[in-house]
C-alpha cells in the first residue's frame, strides 16, 4: 500500500473551496490558518499519514493545485 511522503498546495493559486477535505476517502485535510495569494483560507493536510496516494483529491482540485508525493520504496538486500 502507498503512503504520501509530502502534500503540496500551490497558494498562488488555491481558492480554499475545501473539495480536497470532502473527497478525501482518508480523512487527511482540515481547514487551515494559512491564507493563500489571492486571500482565501487553504485547507492543510494535517493527517497525511493516513493517505493512501489514491490521488483523488489531485484530480478534482477545480484549481489543479495539489501535488501527493508518494514515498519511495527502497530496495531490501541491496
Amino acid at each position: 500500500m502507498k503512503n504520501a511522503e509530502k502534500i503540496e498546495i500551490d497558494r498562488r493559486y488555491c481558492k480554499g473551496c475545501m473539495l480536497c477535505k470532502y473527497i478525501c476517502p482518508c480523512d487527511v485535510f482540515e481547514p487551515g490558518q494559512t491564507r493563500s495569494d489571492l486571500d482565501y483560507l487553504m485547507p492543510q493536510p494535517i493527517r497525511i499519514e493516513n493517505c493512501r496516494v489514491c490521488g483523488l483529491c489531485e484530480s478534482n482540485c477545480p484549481d489543479m493545485v495539489l501535488t501527493v508525493f508518494a514515498k519511495e520504496k527502497r530496495k531490501e538486500n541491496q
